[in-house]
């Protein structure tokens, strides 16, 4: 007698679990969320959708993730060295099984690492990699979701044109007809607060931004380190944004729930976890700085008390820093170089300007003391990579540091007794947008600036009219305050730059030997110096139209990249 076969379940839902079988998280609803519309009513079947549209985005995959094994392993050596102290979205022990199912993923990661470090064999180009990688995404080619964040975080090492003026670009999905054939058009935007705001929107519908509790059975199943560290990689990115091009920020931090990055969230090996040491204060200045941005783009009748609080958060985030993360440029040359804690200085440093340039009554911000050691300090920063050779891993928000340092410096030109050393920043500073230009598109706005500023024939015709009045704003300053290291509020500002000394630069040297003298801030502007801003003012009125809509980030330029 034969036996009855065993009944097969062939239900939908048995089926559909099966076919998710070695999926990764999709778009799911988390226990943690408030679920304020009530929609947990509808959670299953809300999730059984979600996972039936990751199966069909699998099955109906059409590109091919395979790269060349030779550019796979460059390029995957290239993030890691360059990429993953801003970025640290992926891990050495799963990259490769990640590349091979995931063409989005490796298009991406190509994208990043050959536009930094182009290798000699042929290879289509980040350019090409970045528009596979865009219409993958946009055709929804990306059943995993986590997938989908790591890749779109790479794109923040690609742009394409300088986006000084809004493109028509955002995405638009249309159908044209032509001769009965219908054709579908894709126009996407290139700008990094475009691809933020898309990651930080994923980010928040797979509720990353929310922590499940330490008794939540999903935290079994969930990669909390890497959740983490795609969320605050976005964090940071549109803090930087929100001051860098005055844009309004999206994430609330009391929205959020999940935990600061620690280094248990990085792989234990010694690199991993130094990386994740300088990510980790990235974000907690990041986070400064967008508070900064927020005091800066709104009125506040409590101003200067904010104003001294956001100075002291920046002076204990400086003195914070381990010995390992320290600027070292308190000698005449660098012996110690790591190119990432000087990357991550330049974030600091640029902050201070912004916070020193004082508005006035015309377009041009005056640039206080502080923003002006600030900005030479960028110099001899920028001096330090320029000299080692390669300035290619410069990120494209690096051409908003250097734009910021290059107005804080041209005023200290004209400074007597700071001209020499303040032209020598300069000539560094264009340098380093020189460099700049072979990445990106945004540095040749700022290369055309400089060169229009620095003529020649500018600052004789400006000196021609002004001395007298510099001459005499100088004098009353050096009787009127010979002792204005602080300034209001009796903030001593020095304390912003405890990795100085006299060996830093030429500036440096002239300020600390002033300090000894009390005449440190001679012919320097200052709040109360009416002289000196009518000079400036005069002097730079026609110079600085480019940055007649200035703000506290310059808006009318993005130098963020995608």
């Amino acid at each position: 007698m034969i036996p009855d076969a065993p009944a097969v379940d062939d239900s939908p839902m048995l089926q559909h679990n099966e076919a998710i079988t070695g999926l990764t998280e999709t778009t799911l609803t988390q226990n943690g969320d408030l679920d304020a519309g009530f929609l947990k009513v509808y959670a299953q079947e809300n999730q059984f959708d979600a996972d039936t549209q990751a199966i069909v985005a699998q099955m109906k995959h059409q590109y091919c993730s395979a790269l060349d094994p030779d550019l796979e392993q460059t390029f995957t050596d290239t993030y890691f060295e360059y990429c993953y102290p801003w970025c640290p979205v992926l891990d050495r022990a799963t990259i490769a099984s990640d590349i091979a199912r995931s063409p989005l993923l490796a298009n991406a990661l190509a994208l990043a690492s050959s536009h930094i470090r182009p290798p000699l064999l042929p290879h289509s180009g980040p350019e090409i990699y970045y528009k596979r990688a865009r219409t993958m995404f946009y055709d929804d080619q990306e059943a995993d979701e986590m997938m989908a964040l790591k890749a779109l975080c790479l794109f923040y090492w690609w742009a394409p044109r300088s986006p000084s003026r809004v493109h028509r670009h955002s995405y638009v999905f249309f159908k044209l007809q032509i001769f009965g054939m219908i054709a579908n058009y894709i126009m996407a935007s290139n700008s990094s607060w475009w691809w933020t705001s898309i990651i930080i929107r994923h980010a928040q519908q797979m509720n990353i931004h929310r922590e499940p509790g330490q008794g939540d059975p999903s935290r079994q199943r969930l990669q909390m380190g890497l959740r983490r560290r795609i969320w605050w990689t976005a964090f940071a990115r549109e803090r930087l944004t929100s001051l860098c091009q005055s844009k309004p920020a999206i994430i609330d931090p009391s929205d959020c729930s999940i935990q600061e990055p620690t280094l248990a969230d990085f792989p234990l090996d010694p690199q991993s976890q130094h990386h994740g040491e300088i990510f980790i204060y990235w974000v907690r200045l990041c986070a400064i700085i967008g508070r900064i941005a927020k005091f800066l783009l709104k009125s506040n009748t409590d101003g200067g008390m904010v104003q001294s609080e956001l100075r002291e958060e920046l002076v204990a985030w400086i003195h914070s820093l381990p010995s390992r993360l320290k600027l070292p440029i308190n000698t005449t040359s660098t012996t110690s170089f790591d190119r990432d804690v000087h990357q991550l200085h330049l974030f600091y440093l640029t902050t201070i300007i912004i916070l020193h340039l004082k508005r006035s009554e015309g377009h041009l911000p005056q640039a206080l003391p502080p923003a002006i050691l600030a900005a030479s300090c960028t110099a001899r920063v920028l001096r330090d990579i320029l000299a080692r050779g390669d300035s290619r891993f410069l990120m494209a928000i690096t051409c908003w540091h250097v734009g910021t340092a290059f107005i804080a410096l041209l005023q200290a030109c004209r400074i007597p007794h700071l001209s020499r050393p303040a032209n020598e920043d300069l000539d560094v500073l264009s340098i380093a947008v020189k460099e700049l230009q072979k990445m990106w598109a945004s540095a040749n706005v700022i290369a055309q600036g400089f060169d229009r500023l620095r003529k020649p024939q500018n600052f004789a015709e400006a000196n021609e009219d002004l001395s007298p009045n510099v001459a005499l704003s100088q004098t009353r300053i050096g009787y009127e305050n010979p002792d204005s290291m602080n300034l209001e509020n009796g903030f001593d500002w020095m304390r912003f730059f405890p990795f100085i000394s006299k060996s830093t630069g030429g500036i440096a040297d002239c300020l600390l030997s002033g300090r000894e003298l009390g005449t440190a801030t001679r012919g320097f502007p200052s709040p109360n110096n009416e002289l000196f801003h009518e000079a400036l003012l005069a002097q730079f009125h026609d110079l600085f139209h480019p940055f007649d809509d200035y703000n506290s980030g310059f808006s009318d330029v993005n130098f963020d990249a995608p």
